[in-house]
Formats: structure tokens, sequence, C-alpha cells
């Protein structure tokens, strides 16, 4: 079997819904030991679409969802009412043993139950804690309630994200907590590293607006050099044009140029030669300028055609395009499918499900999953037995005295 990037890497994982989930399951896809900690009753997300039907959960009746399973594959599970004083101890053993203790809590919250950073470097001074909230620890809007959509709103994503006539528009999806989730894996990695040169851990703090307002590629330069203020475009690009969605006769084709070489292309593969010679198309800034106008002049053209057929006319001329596949078309996708990229994996609950694999290749050290996602609180005399000592007999009244 392959190595793992991962091994030896133990993360206590507090996370709920998706930042946190997400960043985890990318340690545990590469082979660290994620011990997913959820309240006695399972974490909300137990609850998301899609479930098998209604009864066949049995006593596992919040481990029927599919959502919960996409983000939670490759994890131990335990339960810990954090509330109660003897889990915060069970808890503070688990971190002397750990490399990173991930949460998603509001700022504040980890403190009030005594597991703040402050207090978990004591017992563990090389301890990593990585704390993503919507706006981070501090500052005036550290106290807000956010989620994905705050996070698009605030970073201002969502006022360059439609188009000019419709109201503000959400990305189809979850990319404030997504975003997140990756620069906070970034920054554990960052953290681990330091680690190993120093011996010493820190804590992370990761701000969904603050990681949004950093992929805004060039909006933010706009404005504060260039005095510009981008609002929303619809499809087509901040520099170039064509480069957008443009309809056909039977749907829409994606045509992507970049500088003159490809443009000159693009008008040889749609039979207009003339709009290259044309001085008001002479460079990108210029054809930019009017991308709405020049949109009308190619559709004039493509609308005549299925979108088959302008992909062809652009890939005789290499010109960048591609069709817009609906979520079946992307499962169904040939090419995924020789990438080996969607897995399948057994669920005792689901039955046989089809995730999304991993995004990268690594030739010595690959993505795997080994296992499902867990059911609420199966590990936990794994867990607490293997690291604590703790035997299947006082897990049973931890259980009954509501610590587990």
């Amino acid at each position: 079997m392959p190595g793992k990037a991962f091994e030896g890497i133990r993360v206590l994982d507090l996370t709920r819904i998706l930042a946190g989930p997400y960043c985890s399951m990318l340690f545990a896809d590469l082979g660290a030991e994620v011990i997913k900690i959820e309240p006695p009753e399972g974490e909300m997300i137990r609850d998301n679409p899609p479930r098998v039907e209604k009864g066949k959960g049995g006593p596992h009746d919040r481990s029927r969802s599919a959502y919960f399973l996409s983000l939670n594959r490759n994890k131990f599970g335990i339960t810990l009412n954090l509330k109660h004083p003897k889990a915060v101890s069970l808890f503070k053993d688990l971190v002397r043993i750990s490399d990173v203790v991930l949460e998603n809590y509001a700022p504040g919250v980890m403190k009030r139950l005594g597991i703040g950073y402050e207090a978990l470097k004591e017992i563990n001074p090389r301890i990593i804690m990585c704390g993503i909230s919507g706006f981070g620890q501090w500052g005036p809007y550290s106290d807000k309630i956010a989620f994905d959509i705050i996070a698009q709103a605030t970073s201002g994503l969502m006022s360059v994200t439609g188009y000019p006539d419709t109201p503000p528009t959400r990305v189809g999806t979850s990319l404030g907590d997504i975003n997140a989730a990756v620069h906070a894996a970034f920054a554990i990695m960052a953290a681990l590293w330091h680690r190993q040169r120093t011996g010493e851990g820190q804590y992370v703090d990761v701000s969904m607006q603050e990681a949004m307002v950093s992929i805004l590629e060039g909006a933010i330069a706009r404005w504060t050099v260039g005095g510009e203020l981008m609002g929303p475009i619809g499809s087509h690009n901040t520099n170039e044009s064509p480069f957008a969605a443009y309809k056909c006769k039977d749907g829409y084709i994606i045509i992507a140029t970049v500088g003159n070489e490809h443009w000159e292309r693009f008008c040889r593969a749609i039979g207009k030669m003339e709009w290259y010679q044309d001085p008001k198309n002479a460079t990108k800034g210029l054809r930019w300028a009017r991308k709405w106008e020049l949109a009308k002049e190619i559709e004039e053209v493509t609308t005549q055609y299925t979108v088959k057929e302008v992909g062809e006319m652009m890939d005789r001329e290499r010109v960048a395009n591609s069709p817009i596949f609906n979520i079946q078309q992307v499962v169904e996708d040939p090419h995924l499918k020789e990438r080996g990229y969607f897995v399948e994996i057994d669920h005792p609950i689901i039955g046989r499900a089809k995730l999304a694999g991993f995004p990268f290749k690594l030739t010595k050290t690959p993505g795997q999953i080994e296992w499902t996602s867990p059911l609420v609180g199966e590990h936990n005399e794994t867990i607490l037995g293997r690291y604590l000592g703790i035997s299947a007999g006082e897990v049973m009244k931890l259980k009954e005295e509501g610590v587990i």
C-alpha cells in the first residue's frame, strides 16, 4: 500500500457543518488520524439531504446523511458533552497526545469551555490549534454570527457576481466555507513545519472573510490603485473578451481567449476575420470595453449552430471552449472516469455511495479512502480505550452519566 503523507499526525476535530469538516477531511484523506468529536446526539449536518429512506437507519437514524458521509470519511468518531467537566477532562487528556486541535465555534466559546489555546498549550506546548470563524478571533465583527453567504457578502464577492440588472447573487457552492477550509489546511501545514524545526506549537486564526478577500483576483488593486469599482459582469472575465458563456441553438458554450493571438484564432474559427482587422477590436482592452456588444455579435453567429458544432469550430483552431455540464454530466464525465476521480464506498446504513475523490494526484503518497464516515459515537470504546485506558464498562458508565 502506498505511503501516507500525514501518517503519525493526530487531529482532534471539534468542527461542525462544512468549513472545519472539509479541512479535517483533507488531512484524513492523506493519512492523518482524525478524531471527530461530536455532542452525544451527533452534529447538525447528520440531518442534511440526501438521506436514505426514513426508518432504514434503525438505531443509527442520525447516520443516514450522504452529505455528512461526503465530508467525514476516513475519520474516527467519538462523542463528548463538553459542558460536562468529565468530558472536558477527557478532551484535555487527548490533547496531551495530539498534534492539532481544529474548531469552528464562535470566538470565545473554547475559552468559556476551559479549552482555549492558552489552557491547551499548558497541557501540550507542541499543540497547534486552528480556529475557523467568520471574521477571525478579534476585531469589530468577531462576535457576529457568520455562515458562507455572510463571507461572500462581506468579502465583496457578491458585489461582483451575477449580472448588472439582477439582485446580489451567491455563487453556486459554499465557497466561503470551502475556501477558508483550504487556507486553514495550508496554515496548519505551515505550523506543523515550523514545529518540526523549532518544537513549538502555535495558534492559527482563520477568517472566512479574509480568506475570501484574498481570492478576489484584481478587484482590490483595481480599486486601491486604479480607482475602478468593479461590479457584476455575468460570466465575462475581468480582463479579456471574448471570455464568457455564449448562446447556441441548444444551450450555451464557454469560449475563452487570452490576448491577440487567441483572438485571431477565434476570428478564424468563427469565420469572421474582418473582426480581427477592425480597429475597434485591435487590443484586448478595446475588446473588453465593448464585451456586451461583442457578445451580441458573437451570438448572431453561434445561435446558428449547436454547442457541439461551435465547439468543433473552436477546437480546429485551438481556441479554449467547453460545454456547461450539469452535475449528472460531471459524475458521468469520461475524462474524470479515466482519471479515477470519483470513488465508491460502502456505508453500513446508506449503502453503496459514489463520492467526490481527491483533487490532486501524488505519486508517492496518494489520498486513500479506507473507511466510511463514523456512526454517532462509533469509536468511543476504541479511542478512549486505546489512548486513555478506559474500559468498555467505564465507557458505558460515562454514557449513562451524560459525559459522552
